[in-house]
């Protein structure tokens, strides 16, 4: 019986079943080290980003309340020194309504403006209204949200880890 002619080489396979020379070797450790490199930052990257979001959004929750407070104080300045009773009372000591909002309440809508605003759109509470003015130990506000963020009638805040304030 004749042998059959091809036309084209049947192809050779890639690896003969001996090891593999030294450059090679080399070549494919670098790609499974830079590959395992890579799935390390991607990972480092997923898990780090959404936490750095949360220290940020409580990060600004401590600036607008040390702004709330100092706007407070500012109020009391002209009213016997006692903080006030409610935000709107405040409101021209305060920059715009949307102040009044955590960065990390994603459930409230600031106010348009300070005629439509009404307190259930604050994330902030006045814990004790009419406070002495520069009382060290005095609590005057909180964070609904960030519930260990504390607002002072002194115009520090206490924000989890220390006690903040914005002015020196």
């Amino acid at each position: 019986m004749a042998r059959p002619v091809f036309i084209f080489k049947p192809l050779a396979p890639r690896h003969s079943g001996r090891p593999l020379g030294p450059l090679r070797r080399v070549r494919a450790w670098k790609l499974i080290t830079f590959v395992a490199m890579l799935a390390a930052v991607a990972a480092l990257v997923a898990y780090a980003t959404p936490r750095a979001k949360r220290r940020a959004e409580a990060m600004s929750c401590g600036n607008y309340m040390c702004s709330i407070c100092i706007g407070a104080r500012s109020w009391a300045m002209d009213n016997n020194n006692y903080m006030p009773a409610d935000f709107l009372s405040m409101s021209n000591e305060l920059s715009a309504p949307r102040i009044l909002v955590c960065p990390g309440d994603h459930s409230r809508r600031p106010a348009a403006d300070w005629a439509s605003f009404t307190s259930d759109q604050s994330s902030y509470q006045i814990v004790a209204p009419h406070v002495r003015e520069g009382d060290t130990n005095g609590v005057f506000l909180r964070c609904k949200f960030h519930h260990d963020h504390i607002g002072y009638a002194d115009g520090t805040v206490f924000d989890g880890t220390r006690r903040r304030t914005k002015v020196p």
